[in-house]
């Protein structure tokens, strides 16, 4: 999925994402995959997964300017938990949030944003003075014979020059941006299935 779509396209239960969304965000994505563990476990085994086990992840990345802060080691909850990222609510065992202020081409190559906040409530601000921002989360919801692990994407452009330079931007990015996310979920998967997730490991209680 590439291209926006409307709110409640996409047949699913209520989330800790949705009190993060204004009224004018779009949807980008939503991936979803089954793992016949319970949700926490299904959710450790994608908070937990290392960039060195993701090797075209982290070349993307590097591509798009983005480095991990800490190697390869470092962790996917970490790394979409340290600058320019923010992670901004967490139902324990459940699902993460976490949002970024743009205009997002600009991280890693020239000039950035005029401002980043560093707290959800600092992000809260920069969504009510109608900032370009994007969410997103993971969650493991229940379901026969396991869990539901599951991501959305949303961008808040609300001024039109926002929309159509977040959709020229998008359009180049969208792609690799779905490929990624299956990745994450394919690999969270067999991650968790061979018991290598160590449990559930909370940031923001950290």
């Amino acid at each position: 999925m590439i291209w926006p779509c409307r709110r409640g396209s996409v047949a699913r239960d209520s989330a800790r994402l949705d009190g993060w969304l204004p009224r004018s965000a779009w949807m980008l994505e939503h991936h979803t995959i089954d793992v016949p563990l319970p949700p926490a476990d299904a959710l450790a085994g994608i908070t937990g997964l290392r960039l060195r086990d993701l090797p075209m992840v982290r070349v993307l990345f590097k591509l798009r300017g983005l480095s991990a802060p800490a190697g390869g080691a470092t962790t996917l909850l970490h790394f979409f938990s340290t600058w320019p990222f923010l992670l901004l609510d967490e139902e324990r065992g459940r699902e993460i949030v976490g949002g970024v202020v743009g205009p997002f081409w600009q991280y890693g190559f020239g000039s950035l944003p005029r401002f980043i906040p560093d707290t959800p409530g600092g992000f809260r601000d920069a969504l009510a003075e109608g900032r370009m921002a994007a969410l997103a989360n993971f969650r493991a919801d229940p379901v026969p014979g396991g869990s539901r692990l599951w991501t959305e994407t949303w961008v808040h452009a609300p001024a039109p020059g926002q929309r159509a330079a977040f959709t020229a931007y998008w359009l180049n990015i969208g792609p690799f941006s779905a490929w990624i996310r299956r990745m994450f979920l394919r690999s969270a998967r067999a991650r968790a299935v061979t018991g290598m997730t160590g449990g559930w490991v909370s940031k923001l209680d950290a």
